[in-house]
């Protein structure tokens, strides 16, 4: 190892990245310490796969170091997992060699690789965790009041601590007594076969901080850190990140500020800038758009949004250069609702093969009025608009988790014959429970048959312990990907790191889309709107424009969930909070400079 010429490498990544200069650019950097803003369809995956290979290759890699690859979900890191264990072997001529990425590299979530180091060190804090943390349960803080068998062992000071270190993280403040937290979950929770996510995170910063030898041993053992989707990273998966950097550890940070939708559980907000001046980084952006590569108007309203991040929504544009933004108005949500389902089947008689999304900011009587008219129209979709916090949603993962842990715990069996009668037990206990239960069983069944048939390259270790993280962070509805439906109706956040061919995002307007925490502190919120559209202030303050930033990044997500086009809708009335009717205009995101309205009925 390596196994060819550095130069013939060389060649086949230029080949393979021909004409992107910036992603070449990353790919043969000779800096250590390199971070990328990689917006959607820019190429993201491949780059940071064809660096891997030429570290390899070049023997940047040497033995016996490795390499730990981190990002944000499950569901991302197995992507990346499967892309490197496909596409690295060939790269770099190990086709014999099929284990050459378990035995070079660790691709995992944050939460995973926390398991991994407290499974092997983690008595060293207490003999309790002698025993292996994967068997235990994990769950959140507020679901402690929820399990009597726990909630009985606490008192009301104590809960109001342990819930109270999980509201600072979620406001991006590291709680300064996690140890006196990790006592107690130690003392009370995992003797019960529990334990919190974020105490998988705290307890291993605990044993970093506690043991300098266990954290020298893994940051001399990973030569390379790679994290991806870096701009969702949270408070505490930060601090983890940083015990594992020393002068020598070579970075490679990948992410996209304009896609942080997570700042509501406590993704840092100015991660990518602030990594960048603590660790002296070579910042490289990638700007070759494949996604929208042969599609100008899409093209230019990915550019003209990312323009608006970038100058603080105080930027010019040329007439030839102005986005349109396919729309439809309707006088009632109804009537827009109607608009909506007309182009959707136009769509599916022109195109039948392609798929379709109806995404919204939020569950709302106008996406139900959506919903209702495709029932109507006996027009088949699939559900997939709850909440993390509905009941339904966490019943399903809770007894996913508790059965798919009993039946497999111990021989980690996984194939596919014990999948599938895990699925029907599962199919058998949620037959006639309503539509998210149903909508839950198809994920789930999805879920299996991706994994039983596309992930036969990863071992039966990773299944299961991918599938164990999906019922324990609630992650099935990352499974939608797999749903052989036309249409998915479910919400932006939902959809985040999906794609459809058509993407319809309905009620974007003032009040809704920004909501009405951002519209009621604006400049314009009693101001009359001109030709239905509002505006955002001439002036803003630096806190109004991170609160916009915020929107727009949410916007931009549910944009960029589209391959071909994007149409978005509005129209004159919605109901307010105490269900009265009130006037509405398409919102000021639609309204942004370089950006033009257009009528999609035309």
């Amino acid at each position: 190892m390596p196994n060819e010429n550095i130069d013939t490498i060389k060649q086949k990544l230029s080949e393979i990245h021909a004409g992107d200069e910036q992603q070449l650019s990353v790919i043969f950097s000779n800096e250590d310490r390199i971070i990328v803003e990689a917006p959607a369809g820019y190429g993201k995956t491949t780059t940071m796969i064809s660096r891997i290979a030429y570290l390899f290759a070049s023997n940047q890699i040497p033995n016996p170091k490795r390499i730990l690859g981190l990002t944000f979900s499950v569901n991302a890191a197995l992507k990346v997992k499967r892309e490197v264990s496909e596409k690295l072997p060939t790269l770099i001529q190990a086709q014999n060699n099929p284990s050459i990425v378990t035995e070079k590299a660790v691709i995992t979530n944050y939460h995973g690789f926390c398991k991994i180091v407290l499974k092997k060190y983690g008595y060293l804090l207490d003999n309790i965790l002698r025993k292996d943390v994967n068997d235990l349960i994990a769950i959140g803080e507020i679901d402690i009041r929820k399990i009597p068998d726990i909630n009985k062992v606490f008192s009301q000071s104590e809960l109001d601590f342990i819930i109270g270190v999980d509201a600072e993280i979620k406001q991006a403040i590291f709680p300064y007594k996690y140890q006196e937290y990790n006592s107690l979950i130690i003392e009370r929770i995992i003797p019960k076969g529990y334990i919190t996510h974020n105490a998988v995170i705290l307890l291993t910063i605990a044993l970093f901080e506690n043991y300098i030898e266990v954290k020298k041993f893994y940051q001399n053992y990973f030569s390379l850190l790679i994290i991806d989707e870096f701009q969702d990273t949270n408070i505490i998966a930060w601090k983890l990140v940083k015990q594992q950097i020393t002068e020598k550890t070579k970075l490679l940070f990948l992410g996209d500020p304009l896609q942080r939708i997570y700042g509501f559980i406590g993704a840092i907000s100015n991660i990518m800038q602030m990594a960048t001046e603590e660790y002296q980084m070579t910042s490289i952006p990638l700007t070759q758009n494949y996604r929208f590569k042969n599609n100008r108007g899409m093209l230019l309203l990915d550019k003209n949004i990312r323009k608006n991040a970038e100058a603080g929504f105080s930027c010019y544009f040329s007439d030839d250069n102005i986005a349109p933004l396919k729309a439809f108005w309707g006088n009632t949500p109804q009537n827009e609702a109607v608009q909506i389902i007309d182009k959707v089947q136009t769509i599916m008689n022109n195109e039948p093969d392609e798929k379709i999304a109806i995404l919204c900011r939020s569950r709302n009587n106008n996406f139900e009025i959506i919903e209702q008219l495709l029932n109507q129209k006996a027009i088949e979709y699939f559900y997939g608009v709850f909440k993390d916090d509905d009941p339904e949603y966490i019943d399903f993962h809770k007894y996913c988790l508790r059965t798919f842990v009993s039946r497999f715990g111990i021989n980690k069996r996984i194939n596919s014959k014990n999948l599938q009668t895990f699925l029907d037990e599962t199919k058998d206990r949620y037959v006639d429970k309503g539509v998210i239960y149903q909508s839950l069983t198809r994920l789930l069944e999805a879920l299996i048959r991706k994994v039983s048939k596309d992930y036969a390259v990863l071992s039966v270790e990773d299944r299961y312990n991918y599938l164990q993280d999906v019922f324990e962070n609630r992650q099935l509805k990352q499974a939608m990907e797999y749903i052989d439906s036309s249409i998915i109706l479910t919400t932006i956040h939902g959809a985040k790191g999906l794609e459809w061919s058509y993407v319809f995002l309905p009620d974007l307007e003032r009040w809704v889309f920004p909501g009405g925490f951002v519209c009621k502190n604006c400049n314009n919120k009693f101001n009359d709107c001109v030709k239905h559209k509002c505006k955002l202030p001439d002036n803003m303050d630096i806190s109004f424009n991170n609160i916009m930033l915020d929107e727009l990044s949410v916007f931009y997500v549910g944009v960029t969930r589209a391959r071909k086009q994007v149409f978005v809708s509005a129209s004159s009335e919605r109901l307010n909070q105490n269900g009265e009717i009130k006037h509405s205009d398409f919102s000021c995101l639609s309204n942004l400079n370089g950006v033009k309205l257009e009528n999609a009925n035309v």
